[in-house]
């Protein structure tokens, strides 16, 4: 056996070396040197020597952060609704807690963070919580692919290089995602046999006590998957996720024109996108390296490789969205109402101590939520 501490040594060496091999990419190809060279405050503005920016256009980017994290909290009550009813302070509190785990943790690992905060907090097991995240990511995958593979149809070929590169990866994650939703929702559609089999099989390869435990996981995540036949919520959630990517893409564009970087709006869609499709590498640390990477790659496309100001812009972003995630997350953690050992905590371990232990909300054959 492996000791639990090079494990986690390997884990987070692995995800920095992958952070390390983006921000290489990223500042081979632009210049860090320009970055900041003869930087002045002229007014209301931030001068260099190769680019500006209006400072109120950094507290209207932070507008659309706010309006994204409204959507993005609010559109995961749909998803839970079949399983449990959580009123919206309580998601809040859980997730902007998660997002800044979920930024901030190697491998996406923060992913785990919602399910366990949000099992202390209202009735509801871990299992069923994590599929709901399952499924918001999955569908997610598909949303932005396809916005990116509407974008590319009005992006130039000037950089036919990175174009392909960009269409190859849209196309390769669009299959993906449409695959795993396809997936989770015939899963959904056979839970019963699936379950019934789990629980006659697992036994017998893992032991009566592991087996069963593993069996009953199976059956809790199963029943998060409740959303599918539950059309209504459903649209609520595609409804909030609207929004919230609209509100990404809004901000982007603002902020672009911020900068003097006159690009259309479908090159704000692409950054957006090409970001969520990069994070499916398994991510470094607060998505060092990585971030700067994707959000970059559209703007080949539009002459302005190599341009200090596309690298301002992207720093720029990437420095009001974690500013926004800490504030948000930070104050309830500061405040006491999220231990600091719950924030990060990645444990999936379904704990006796739960409010939900053994009472999350059982899904009917059938049933299509409340």
């Amino acid at each position: 056996m492996v000791p639990a501490v090079l494990r986690i040594a390997g884990k987070w060496g692995l995800s920095l070396g992958i952070g390390a091999v983006f921000a290489w990419l990223t500042l081979r190809d632009w210049p860090l040197a320009d970055l900041v060279a003869d930087a002045r405050i002229e007014g209301l503005r931030l001068a260099t020597r190769s680019w500006a920016v209006h400072l109120l256009w950094l507290p209207a980017y932070f507008l659309t952060l706010v309006s994204m994290h409204a959507f993005r909290v609010w559109r995961w009550r749909p998803l839970l609704k079949p399983v449990t009813d959580v009123d919206l302070w309580t998601l809040n509190r859980v997730s902007s807690v998660g997002f800044l785990a979920m930024f901030l943790l190697p491998f996406r690992l923060g992913e785990l963070v919602r399910p366990a905060l949000l099992s202390t907090a209202v009735s509801v097991r871990r299992s069923p919580a994590l599929a709901t995240v399952v499924v918001e990511r999955t569908v997610d995958g598909v949303l932005v692919a396809g916005f990116l593979a509407i974008a590319l149809v009005f992006m130039p070929r000037s950089n036919l290089d990175s174009y392909v590169e960009i269409q190859v990866a849209t196309y390769g994650a669009l299959l993906l995602f449409a695959g795993l939703v396809a997936a989770l929702a015939l899963v959904f559609a056979f839970r019963e046999s699936l379950t019934r089999h789990a629980r006659t099989l697992l036994p017998r390869l893992s032991g009566r006590r592991v087996g069963g435990l593993l069996a009953g996981v199976l059956d809790r995540f199963l029943q998060g998957l409740a959303i599918f036949p539950d059309w209504r919520n459903f649209l609520l959630f595609l409804g909030g996720s609207l929004g919230y990517w609209g509100s990404n893409c809004t901000g982007l564009f603002i902020l672009a024109h911020g900068f003097g970087l006159d690009i259309p709006f479908f090159a704000a869609v692409a950054m957006m996108a090409t970001i969520v499709v990069g994070m499916m590498i398994p991510n470094p640390p607060g998505n060092v390296g990585t971030f700067w990477f994707f959000l970059l790659k559209p703007l080949e496309l539009y002459g302005l490789a190599g341009r200090p100001v596309a690298l301002a812009f992207a720093m720029t972003v990437y420095g009001m969205q974690l500013l926004q995630l800490v504030v948000f997350g930070g104050w309830f953690i500061l405040r006491g109402q999220v231990a600091w050992r719950r924030a990060f905590s990645v444990s999936f371990r379904e704990r006796d101590d739960d409010p939900a232990a053994g009472s999350g909300r059982r899904v009917s054959p059938g049933s299509t939520g409340p």
